[in-house]
């Protein structure tokens, strides 16, 4: 699957952008021949700077060849773009480039998106005490774990979601059996909203009870949370992404 973690780093982008600048700029006035600026630059400088952008918790999740595919990806992309434009209209280079990044992002992005519905992957933002943290979730109908007697769903999520937890907040154990452990139990957290993306619209649930697990579980994946089953049973909530209430009771 092809996913591209950027949300909410605009410092972080804007410092990888500015430093592949500088260096491409270093490189073409110090390389003895243009093959060694060109070279360097698409096998070392474009990928370190897509690196950078996604961060080091996104960047342990992709392997250095699939970042550096995709990097080929987008780069060819783009120039076949601005190349067709550039043969149907006369106009500025500058234009005629940011006709294609803009482009280009608009098909990566309904592509990603695509992708991530098939995969049953959304984006979410966890919201408590004022602070947010986002997250890329996997809807598994096999997580049916709920409180007790209550029949809260709870929801799955890696220890980096709780950096905006403080060290008051009120955890919890909650009892859960799986394959090979009957008698385990997890700690459990209240968040004060989860914001689900689905589709053109979003999914806002407040009071959502999120459990730590260990890192290990979603090493190598492609998400960082795991969905209760019963996240999408209450469509009350759900709104598009203009704010209109589209929800019915």
């Amino acid at each position: 699957m092809l996913k591209i973690p950027l949300i909410g780093k605009v410092v972080r982008l804007i410092a990888s952008a500015v430093g592949a600048s500088v260096c491409e700029c270093v490189l073409l006035l110090l390389a003895g021949s243009y093959a060694f600026y060109k070279w360097t630059s698409v096998l070392v400088v474009v990928p370190l700077a897509a690196r950078l952008a996604i961060g080091r918790q996104a960047g342990r999740k992709i392997p250095f060849l699939r970042l550096f595919a995709l990097c080929m990806f987008v780069t060819v992309l783009t120039g076949g773009i601005v190349t067709a434009l550039d043969s149907f209209f006369s106009s500025d280079a500058t234009v005629m480039i940011c006709f294609g990044f803009v482009i280009s992002y608009i098909v990566l992005k309904c592509f990603c998106e695509r992708s991530n519905e098939s995969r049953r992957l959304y984006r979410v933002t966890l919201l408590k005490d004022g602070k947010r943290a986002c997250a890329t979730a996997l809807y598994d109908t096999g997580n049916l774990l709920k409180k007790q007697p209550q029949q809260i769903p709870v929801h799955i999520g890696g220890s980096a979601l709780f950096d905006i937890v403080g060290e008051d907040a009120g955890f919890f154990d909650v009892p859960y059996k799986s394959l090979g452990n009957d008698g385990g139990s997890i700690k459990v957290c209240e968040f004060d909203e989860m914001t689900v993306m689905k589709g053109n619209g979003k999914l806002i649930l407040h009071n959502v009870l999120v459990g730590r697990a260990s890192d290990s579980l979603f090493e190598n994946n492609a998400y960082d949370m795991i969905l209760n089953e019963a996240v999408f049973s209450n469509k009350t909530g759900m709104e598009n992404t203009l704010g209109k209430q589209a929800a019915h009771k």
